[in-house]
């Protein structure tokens, strides 16, 4: 599983042009990439939300307008048959070596939501 910068601005609705963000978001979107890449998953997989505005955000989530996605900080990863989520619960000391939290999966059905800001419970797989 590799990714690219522009594959994370490109991930979502809204189609992000490197200069539309921010010199600390972009800051957060190349960390976010170098751990997603360190990982070491390996199948393929495709991002489906990173960055998001304002608006997607309430649109997607209106509760959460605090979301990391709105920094460049998390990504969700397509992940229908479940073997992302649990391959990073098995291998957990790769998520704590790269500096990655994982939402809890009964939380995300169909996606893989990762991020580089530690939850406020401080859990490696945490619930949102």
């Amino acid at each position: 599983m590799k990714f690219s910068i522009a594959e994370l601005l490109n991930a979502g609705q809204h189609k992000w042009k490197e200069s539309e963000v921010d010199a600390v978001t972009m800051r957060n979107l190349k960390d976010l990439c170098a751990k997603l890449n360190k990982l070491g998953f390996v199948p393929p997989r495709v991002a489906t939300s990173c960055l998001r505005s304002l608006a997607d955000q309430k649109r997607i989530n209106p509760s959460a307008m605090g979301s990391s996605h709105l920094y460049g900080a998390a990504v969700d990863i397509a992940d229908a048959d479940g073997k992302l989520k649990k391959w990073c619960i098995e291998n957990k000391g790769k998520l704590v070596e790269c500096g990655l939290w994982m939402e809890s999966p009964e939380y995300t059905k169909s996606w893989c939501h990762l991020s580089i800001y530690m939850p406020n419970s401080g859990k490696r797989i945490f619930i949102p």
